[in-house]
């Protein structure tokens, strides 16, 4: 067997955790798990989750996190690794949705790089709707109309990728990880003294117990564990090779179970406490303008949380509400921005490998090239393209990539001991989770996604199944393309 690429490692393991921290919060714990809480029952989405984070995130992130310990090497190599160059296509429609979903992340962390701007200078009208659809985001009527570029989000996206050039082109130990061990504490910090504050607005405790009381009726409906687990991989960002790209880094001392025990709770805690945040300010709204409570969110969309009802509330506050709104959109901004090293990170390793070149080069084609996908996510019809997309790239797509892993890497090891991910026959709780537990519940929640696609056909279905049929292509172009570039001794 030839030696691994060689690799810088992170200078502390602490250092890693919480930079895998930073990959994995982002804007699903602080936006989209509480809007999933509020449409789902409140404590009854809760019970699912932690037992989908026990039964399913935490043997996940340790099977993706030991691949990366292992052996080394990014996604589309280790697959190389395990069952020869045929499964590299696998590995590049990965990568090919990294590159997506990372278009138009880079696009939605400058929404929220703009806003603080917007909130520092108490720039967001009451009719905080009307900016965020028509001045904001320029939205035209529907997806078949392009409409305008939106030259605020255009230069917000433009900033946001150059300074995520700046730091990622750093080996991970002077870039990602001073920039994640400094943020993400600061960032736990503040989302919890935020949602201490909110309990003192009127109403705001009443949204507590909004939070945390299951509706237990709830739990007979088979759409709340498929959001469960979707919520789940999404946070986590599995399936992806995402967390694969950040082990490759590190080094022999490394305590790959207890660090991806750290990281399983860090998540959680974010998004945990960000819903007594979240939940407080509507609570707020409850009561300050008397409508239900189960009135006030008309959809489970992160925007309408992040950026038309939060900037109503923000008008509450009168002289603070600058001071607030900064602190908000700034941790929605750094929940954003370390979500977009862990992406770019995870596509550069494959591309730096597998095309053997430097990753200074890597990360700037890279970058370029998603920053060319991104101009698509600042016209009039992004929004409409996003929502297109997303049961895509982070469901359908997910779910194929993370039963594809477990596949291949669960029950398919090198014959050198020395190589397998765990011993031979282990019953480790972990171990049996992944054998078991994730195929099953993984291959039912696939079918029921695929069901739900087949009911009927509209343009969002012919953009997203357009964007899957285009990338396997792509992906076997790319696996045709690279298929000499590692050694033949790769096959096992």
């Amino acid at each position: 067997m030839s030696n691994p690429p060689t690799t810088t490692t992170w200078k502390s393991q602490a250092g890693y955790i919480w930079s895998l921290i930073g990959s994995a919060v982002g804007f699903a714990n602080i936006l989209s798990f509480s809007a999933q809480v509020y449409k789902n029952g409140g404590g009854a989405f809760l019970i699912p989750y932690i037992l989908a984070l026990l039964l399913l995130g935490v043997p996940m992130l340790i099977l993706e996190g030991l691949i990366g310990y292992k052996w080394k090497l990014p996604l589309v190599t280790a697959y190389t690794k395990t069952w020869g160059h045929t499964t590299k296509v696998f590995g590049w429609l990965s990568v090919i949705a990294c590159l997506t979903i990372g278009a138009f992340y880079i696009v939605l962390t400058g929404y929220s790089a703009a806003y603080t701007y917007f909130a520092a200078f108490n720039m967001i009208p009451e009719d905080s709707q009307s900016f965020f659809l028509y001045d904001f985001l320029k939205i035209t009527p529907s997806i078949h109309e392009f409409g305008a570029i939106s030259f605020p989000i255009l230069l917000a996206t433009f900033a946001v990728s150059i300074a995520a050039w700046l730091i990622l082109v750093r080996q991970v130990k002077d870039g990602i990880e001073k920039i994640c061990s400094w943020f993400m504490p600061l960032l736990a910090v503040i989302i919890t003294i935020f949602a201490l504050v909110v309990c003192f607005l009127p109403g705001g405790m009443q949204g507590w117990y909004y939070y945390l009381y299951p509706h237990f009726e709830k739990l007979k409906d088979i759409s709340l564990w498929r959001d469960v687990f979707g919520q789940l991989f999404f946070s986590l960002s599995l399936g992806l090779g995402i967390i694969i790209g950040y082990s490759r880094h590190t080094d022999q001392k490394t305590n790959i179970i207890r660090a991806m025990i750290w990281v399983a709770l860090g998540d959680f805690f974010v998004s945990f406490v960000a819903g007594f945040a979240i939940f407080g300010c509507l609570a707020h709204i409850s009561f300050v303008q008397n409508v239900p409570f189960d009135s006030i969110l008309t959809s489970d969309s992160a925007f309408e949380i992040g950026f038309i009802l939060f900037p109503k509330i923000l008008h509450t506050f009168g002289a603070l509400s600058p001071l607030i709104g900064t602190i908000f959109f700034f941790c929605v901004f750094i929940a954003g921005m370390t979500g977009v090293f862990s992406i770019i990170e995870s596509i550069a390793g494959n591309v730096e490998v597998e095309f053997k070149i430097s990753r200074y080069k890597a990360v700037t084609w890279v970058m370029l090239s998603m920053m060319g996908l991104a101009c698509f996510f600042c016209m009039g019809n992004a929004s409409y393209l996003i929502d297109a997309l997303v049961p895509m790239l982070l469901g359908t797509n997910m779910l194929i990539g993370g039963l594809v892993l477990i596949l291949v890497f669960v029950f398919r090891q090198p014959s050198d001991s020395q190589e397998r991910l765990w011993p031979q026959n282990s019953q480790s709780f972990y171990v049996i989770c992944l054998k078991y537990f994730a195929p099953a519940i993984l291959s039912l929640i696939l079918m029921l996604n695929v069901w739900n696609e087949v009911q009927g056909i509209d343009i969002a279905k012919v953009i997203r199944w357009g964007w899957f049929g285009a990338a396997l292509l792509l992906a076997a172009g790319m696996t045709y393309v690279t298929r000499k570039n590692q050694p033949q001794d790769f096959n096992t």
